[in-house]
């Protein structure tokens, strides 16, 4: 029993030691966001049915407002997860308006839920917080 827990604890700190020496994973930089939108505007009309989409200023790199369902908005921004660093353009999405494509190394994530469906990124888009107003047709987006 002594030689089980001892293997179990040189197991766990070896994985830990491991897990200490990589590359720690790089996020999106921090912007703060406290954003209205009145979805009742022309500038939102495809935000009025479920699968609709638009960009908006704000974030990173800009942001995606995806509507989800009637009352589930998602919104992420549209900075390419995959390094970081790299100034090149951002995320967009692509005509058959289910997939977001980063054309500066070719990743693309679900515009359901922001999720990698090919890489080489392996971090889901920046997601930020959205709540919907039905009543005054308003979605307010934040961190």
């Amino acid at each position: 029993m002594r030689n089980i827990l001892i293997s179990i604890l040189f197991v766990l700190g070896l994985g830990f030691f491991q897990s200490s020496c990589k590359k720690k994973n790089q996020n999106v930089p921090y912007v703060p966001i406290d954003i209205y939108l009145n979805i009742s505007l022309p500038s939102y009309i495809n935000l009025n049915a479920p699968g609709g989409w638009v960009y908006v200023s704000g974030g990173s790199k800009g942001l995606i407002v995806y509507r989800q369902t009637s009352d589930k908005f998602m919104v992420y921004d549209r900075h390419c997860t995959y390094n970081i660093e790299n100034p090149c353009g951002a995320a967009e999405v692509d005509s058959s308006n289910l997939t977001i494509t980063c054309a500066c190394d070719g990743s693309q994530y679900q515009i359901f839920d922001g999720a990698v469906i090919n890489g080489p990124a392996t971090l889901n888009l920046q997601q930020y917080n959205s709540e919907f107003d039905e009543y005054n047709n308003t979605l307010h987006i934040y961190n």
